[in-house]
């Protein structure tokens, strides 16, 4: 039911994205020169990135001509990956992306997360990131929690840092 859910979650978030950029788009819009970047690919490294990890690191290839990136990450104990949709052309955009987070590893693993994250980046060097992940999988760091804390199904998913 969650994998379901979130497949839906992300068709219809690319739609709607894809929909408001040709909504903006008339025969009378004129295109408006844009400083062109030939970057194809950000390093980025901070607190929560890698996957969640106190500090991590991403590493984000843009496909040629086109919006979409992959990303895929490490931190002290975790990793991560995702699929990202960037709201302007270039890899300094911000973007919307589809998270995959898993926290922990063997006996030390906490709890797995997938689920959709929005992320601003300034022009140069700050982002950061927030949104919300259902819980995938539950490691055996998880019967720590209280009772009522092991019944939570989601939580939220967040990050800051810097990129290169």
């Amino acid at each position: 039911m969650k994998k379901t859910f979130l497949f839906v979650l992300a068709i219809a978030s690319a739609t709607i994205l894809y929909g408001q950029e040709n909504a903006a788009q008339t025969e009378y819009s004129q295109e408006v020169p844009t400083e062109s970047s030939e970057e194809l690919s950000a390093f980025n490294i901070g607190v929560l990135m890698g996957g969640g990890s106190l500090i991590g690191v991403d590493f984000e290839f843009l496909i040629p001509k086109s919006r979409l990136s992959l990303q895929a990450g490490v931190g002290i104990s975790s990793f991560g990956a995702g699929f990202n949709y960037h709201l302007k052309d270039g890899i300094n955009s911000s973007f919307v992306s589809l998270q995959y987070w898993n926290q922990g590893f063997g006996d030390n693993h906490y709890a797995s997360y997938m689920g959709p994250m929005f992320v601003y980046r300034h022009k140069k060097l700050f982002q950061c990131g927030i949104g919300i992940g259902s819980i995938m999988d539950k490691g055996p760091l998880w019967k720590d929690l209280t009772e009522k804390q092991q019944k939570v199904t989601t939580a939220l998913l967040y990050n800051i840092g810097l990129y290169f």
